[in-house]
């Protein structure tokens, strides 16, 4: 069995039972191969390896590598753009631990958490997507970054935002309906995007986009109770990629429908 879910950035595998594939290469990726039952015969530059029990290998750009599984066998794997991955360390090439051990039932839980993000989303939002793969490359850098003395740390980054906040979020709020970018928020304080998204989290509380999503759903209870314009309507008025966005954004955030929000359903205060 395989599994395959791609980002702008990265690549989430979940390959099971009787598998191998051919010797190939990824010009512009790392891959990390992460065993988590069974034994993954994997060869990387010539060289053979037996893997099992979360013991992952990690495939640079550019080294040809394959592997096989028997019926017993399974793997995940996460690709990540090169440029990603080394993004705030000192060094162009980071120190990565080539052999990184990976816990088999904490990333069996990471891989649910993940996939289950990016496939509920209808249309998926930039954003959304965005912080899904900004998650994923934290996991990542933990368990495979040698030194952590070379990524940036959060209080050096927070520096760089704080002055910039309040313009920041009134942007936000001056356009929290349209289709945003993380790249367009974060060239606002010249940070990367990645960055961004966690030092606007440690200084804010919540991510952008749920930021950005308390906005749409407070507007959108505006809109239901002082406006006679359909859910649909409404949901494309204030940014969401489709009505069943805002059904589930909606709900979770207040425990009601926006029917039911609208006809009274929603506690009084």
């Amino acid at each position: 069995m395989q599994f395959k879910l791609t980002t702008p950035n990265m690549e989430l595998w979940r390959i099971e039972n009787t598998f191998e594939n051919i010797p190939h290469a990824h010009a512009d990726f790392y891959q990390i191969t992460i065993p988590v039952t069974g034994t993954c015969r994997l060869t990387q530059e010539r060289r053979v390896y037996s893997i099992s029990g979360g013991h992952a290998l990690i495939q640079h750009p550019g080294e040809e590598h394959h592997f096989s599984l028997g019926p017993d066998g399974g793997v995940y794997i996460v690709q990540v753009r090169k440029q990603l991955l080394v993004e705030g360390w000192s060094e162009q090439e980071p120190e990565l631990d080539s052999r990184p051990l990976f816990n088999p039932e904490d990333i069996k839980k990471q891989m649910k958490a993940w996939t289950s993000e990016l496939l509920l989303r209808d249309g998926p939002d930039p954003l959304a997507v965005e912080e899904t793969e900004d998650r994923v490359l934290t996991y990542i850098r933990r368990v495979v970054g040698k030194n952590d003395s070379r990524v940036l740390n959060g209080r050096h980054v927070d520096g760089a935002l704080a002055p910039g906040m309040t313009d920041i979020l009134e942007f936000i709020h001056a356009h929290y309906t349209e289709r945003l970018t993380m790249e367009r928020l974060a060239s606002l304080v010249y940070q990367s995007k990645f960055h961004f998204i966690r030092s606007f989290t440690q200084t804010v509380g919540v991510t952008p986009y749920q930021y950005i999503l308390r906005l749409r759903i407070e507007q959108a209870k505006e809109q239901l109770v002082r406006t006679r314009a359909s859910v649909t309507e409404i949901s494309y008025s204030l940014g969401f990629s489709s009505p069943s966005q805002l059904y589930r954004a909606f709900a979770k955030a207040t425990g009601v429908t926006p029917e039911q929000y609208r006809k009274g359903a929603a506690p009084r205060r």
